[in-house]
């Protein structure tokens, strides 16, 4: 039985036991009928607490909010809703990000520290302090200033912390790491139960390989802050010699195709295939980059409803909304995508575009196989629904080999590591077709597959760009293969662009005064409702502190 089956019985088949050891005792006088964090069982607290981060992390909802996604919406990997940055995202939209990293995920860590700490289960703790760290570091990553000293002491009468600096708690975190690691490194009394570890079956080498890849993680983030700091700090990293280099290391939460009681199919699938079939457009300038350059992950990324747009029986400006538009003024002809630009049966919305929704979920181009377990390209071009594909067993990428990759030829071009720039632009860019291409067994064979020579083209015209390019345009080659790789996680391609501010000539919103860009997404409305403690911020355009890039982001 391979590890993708494994991990969806294990959903199915644990999801009620687990949800009893996150109960919260509220009796004056302790029930001994009660399950209490003191009295769980540390390993069905550890399968609870991966579940919820893998609940947190894949945006599992029941309000349709868009959490994470916003990320990907944002830097023009799926449509944002316009026109201005302002009003395209409100502060309920991640009130289940924050309810869920604290009530949740944050909780649910310390419990598990508190617990294991009694029996020296120092294995246990390095895996929580791992998601800890992970969960502090995205939070502060989406926001900026957020509660964690303070934090989760309802206990102690702290109903209303405060919140701390943003880059001491990036400090916190790459201090949860190293203590991370040397937990894992130790010899506990009793390891991890490759049951109750659901992403990598109690192999607690895997788990270092992750807390080493994810402290490169946050010293390439912080590369401008301290440059001597991040390259002391990587280049350290890179003599240990443990990093991600393979499908085999990823951090990937995954799901399955049951889809009753409960239900573990990737929840993206739930969404456009099913519940609202194709409910989300497509970013055109994200399509239109593959596609302009022969990608060979465009039919795995994307799939095509229809053959034609329009097509023959499209209802004119019903269907169609932007064929009674003129291309904006604004735009670069030949370079950014508006309406039918594309062709082939492309069909998605530009930037910012704020029309109404017309009855074309059945027509437009949505998710394919990868990462939501959906169907291949396979020119079939009919409209999906709950069956099609995989039937939702898909991924939720977190940290993948390719990103690791693509931050080693950031680091080498930009701080001068010990790495080869050139190298690492080549490994991840094969990591990356090698997780895609591979994804999905059924599609080896099929005619439209990617074959090794699509592969070796597309890798040998990078590289031969690369290697006449400016240094400005090789960071932006990277940036941009970083980016294409990064297809379906919300969190790292939003931090590379505010980084860098690479992809270069990434296609402007519709309007042409769309306001600021937003540099950090406002404090969600349970955050400011339930917290005296935590005001509004002014604007987006407060920086997190890592974010010291001076580009014009504001179009």
């Amino acid at each position: 039985m391979n590890t993708k089956n494994k991990i969806s019985i294990l959903f199915f088949a644990l999801f009620l036991v687990i949800l009893s050891c996150e109960t919260t005792n509220l009796d004056v006088n302790e029930n001994p009928n009660s399950a209490t964090p003191e009295s769980a069982d540390v390993n069905l607290l550890l399968n609870g607490t991966l579940l919820d981060f893998s609940k947190w992390v894949s945006e599992e909802d029941d309000d349709n909010r868009y959490g994470f996604e916003a990320g990907m919406r944002v830097v023009r990997m799926l449509h944002m809703y316009g026109p201005l940055y302002e009003n395209a995202f409100e502060p309920g939209d991640f009130d289940d990000v924050w309810r869920q990293a604290y009530a949740g995920v944050l909780i649910d860590v310390k419990n598990l520290k508190n617990l294991a700490s009694q029996n020296d289960l120092f294995h246990h703790i390095g895996v929580a302090q791992i998601l800890e760290s992970y969960t502090l570091t995205t939070l502060v990553d989406f926001f900026g200033d957020v509660p964690y000293s303070e934090g989760l002491q309802g206990d102690a009468g702290v109903f209303n912390p405060n919140v701390d600096d943003d880059q001491e708690l990036y400090n916190t975190a790459l201090g949860l790491l190293d203590e991370a690691i040397a937990n894992l490194e130790s010899s506990p009394s009793a390891s991890l139960s490759s049951v109750s570890d659901l992403f990598y079956g109690g192999n607690t080498n895997k788990w270092i390989t992750l807390a080493k890849t994810l402290k490169l993680r946050i010293y390439n983030n912080v590369r401008h802050v301290d440059e001597s700091a991040s390259l002391a700090g990587i280049n350290a990293l890179l003599a240990d010699g443990d990093l991600m280099e393979s499908a085999s290391d990823d951090f990937n939460v995954v799901f399955g195709t049951n889809n009753t009681a409960p239900d573990v199919r990737h929840p993206q699938y739930v969404n456009n295939y099913e519940n609202t079939p194709s409910g989300e457009y497509m970013s055109m300038y994200f399509m239109n980059l593959m596609v302009s350059t022969d990608d060979p992950r465009t039919r795995y990324y994307f799939y095509r409803q229809v053959e034609e747009f329009p097509p023959a029986t499209a209802q004119g400006i019903f269907d169609l909304p932007c064929l009674a538009e003129s291309y904006p003024s604004h735009y670069t002809p030949g370079v950014d995508p508006f309406c039918t630009s594309i062709g082939s049966g492309y069909w998605g919305r530009i930037h910012g575009d704020a029309q109404g929704l017309p009855s074309d979920e059945i027509k437009i181009t949505t998710w394919g196989t990868y990462p939501i377990g959906g169907k291949f390209d396979d020119d079939s071009f009919s409209a999906v629904g709950a069956t099609s594909g995989m039937q939702g067993a898909g991924i939720q990428p977190v940290m993948l080999s390719s990103y690791a990759y693509f931050m080693r030829a950031e680091a080498a071009l930009e701080l001068g590591t010990t790495d080869s720039d050139v190298e690492m632009l080549e490994e991840g860019m094969r990591a990356s077709f090698d997780k895609v291409v591979n994804f999905d067994a059924t599609t080896l064979d099929n005619s439209f597959a990617a074959t090794e020579t699509d592969i070796d083209d597309y890798v040998a015209d990078v590289l031969a760009a690369y290697s006449t390019a400016t240094p400005e345009d090789k960071l932006n080659i990277i940036m941009t293969q970083a980016f294409i790789a990064s297809w379906g996680n919300g969190v790292e391609p939003y931090n590379n662009y505010r980084r860098t501010g690479m992809p270069l000539n990434i296609q402007p919103t519709q309007s042409s005064a769309p306001g600021a860009f937003i540099r950090t997404f406002k404090y969600p409305s349970v955050a400011i409702d339930n917290n005296t403690n935590i005001d509004s911020k002014p604007n987006q355009t407060v920086k997190v502190f890592w974010d010291l890039n001076d580009a014009n982001l504001d179009f």
